[in-house]
């Protein structure tokens, strides 16, 4: 299935303004483009994308101007555009963030809250601005656990590798509940962003790694765990891994 959006709509869930909600891929090959401003898989413009599942099959997912590859399309101020309850069990996954977006989670404005990856094989891309897994300019990455499966995130120029968007107008672009318990993880920041925590100027907060294998690396001024740059790393622990 190859399927692109029409103009501000996601490439599979919502037109302009439309969420895109419940929708699983458990097998085949898929490919799904954002139209502008629209997701590839996940909401239209100002829509959000939640309850999105992988188990199987091969995805590939393209998010438009400022749309996240798998979550949200473009949001506002409001958070329209954000991504959550997005979960990974299997297949393969390749999700790349349009400007300002992340790879999987929030849309540009938007947070990615609520992203599981429990399986599979995940590579996901922010683009400048959004974190790989996480949130988009100006907005936080929140509750995102690892706990099985190979993932590859890297964030886009001043994003977090997991975790947070940069912040561009105060208190947002952080990290915050991100957990690593098994898998293999390879976390790497954009320029001024954290490989796990926040992006340009957020926080990394509570962040815990207790199995698997991780490396985690910041951008130039990011921390390896914890802040971007002008960002504070708080409640961190590691046990293993």
């Amino acid at each position: 299935v190859s399927t692109t959006g029409g103009e501000n709509g996601a490439g599979i869930g919502g037109g302009y303004g439309g969420a895109g909600t419940n929708i699983t891929v458990s097998g085949g090959e898929v490919s799904a483009t954002g139209g502008e401003l629209g997701a590839g898989i996940g909401g239209g413009e100002t829509g959000a994308g939640e309850k999105i599942t992988v188990s199987g099959g091969k995805v590939i997912a393209q998010g438009g101007k400022n749309g996240a590859g798998i979550g949200g399309g473009k949001g506002n101020f409001r958070n329209e555009g954000n991504g959550k309850d997005i979960k990974v069990i299997g297949g393969e996954v390749f999700a790349k963030g349009g400007m300002a977006a992340a790879g999987i989670g929030g849309g540009a404005m938007s947070d990615g809250t609520q992203i599981i990856v429990s399986g599979g094989k995940v590579t996901a891309e922010g683009n400048k601005h959004g974190a790989g897994i996480g949130g988009g300019i100006n907005g936080d990455g929140n509750q995102i656990t690892v706990s099985g499966g190979e993932v590859s995130a890297t964030g886009g120029a001043y994003g977090a590798g997991i975790g947070g968007g940069s912040d561009d107008h105060g208190n947002k672009g952080n990290g915050n509940d991100i957990k690593v318990s098994g898998g293999t993880v390879k976390a790497q920041g954009g320029e001024n962003g954290a490989g796990i925590g926040g992006g340009k100027g957020g926080n990394g907060t509570d962040i815990g790694i207790t199995n698997g294998k991780v490396t985690a690396t910041g951008g130039d001024s990011g921390a390896g765990i914890g802040g971007g740059k002008g960002g504070n790393g708080t409640d961190i622990g590691i046990t293993n891994g």
